[in-house]
């Protein structure tokens, strides 16, 4: 298998882990998108709006109900495993971010993993002027 090495600063770095856990979220049932959306003027209308598409992405759940960060017991197939890929993805940079940082809150612990969150990830920083 391939491996690609990309580097980010931090601000790519959090705006990269930031379209993975809409991606994420939205698939698991969160359907809001709240990063991509925080700096429109419109927001609470849109959240409205895509809170719209949970029964057409989670037919089998109850409203406002979730899959859980590793898919959960979604039927299908792709989607579960996009779920539980893009969450190891996004949670990993914010976890190594807050390493980097020095920064303690609910990224600060390790990521959780399950059959289906792919082939781990290696980040490593280097402080530059």
């Amino acid at each position: 298998m391939r491996h690609y090495t990309i580097t980010l600063n931090e601000e790519q770095l959090l705006l990269v882990s930031h379209c993975l856990e809409d991606i994420q979220r939205f698939l698991a049932g969160d359907t809001e998108l709240c990063h991509a959306t925080a700096s429109l003027d419109n927001w609470r209308e849109l959240h409205h709006k895509l809170n719209e598409l949970h029964p057409l992405v989670t037919p089998e759940l109850e409203w406002n109900a979730n899959y859980g960060w590793d898919g959960g017991h979604c039927s299908n197939k792709f989607q579960r495993e996009m779920i539980a890929q893009t969450y190891y993805l996004y949670r990993e940079m914010l976890h190594r971010y807050n390493q980097a940082n020095g920064i303690d809150n609910v990224y600060s612990s390790p990521t959780l993993r399950c059959e289906n969150s792919g082939e781990p990830i290696k980040i490593t920083w280097e402080d530059r002027e």
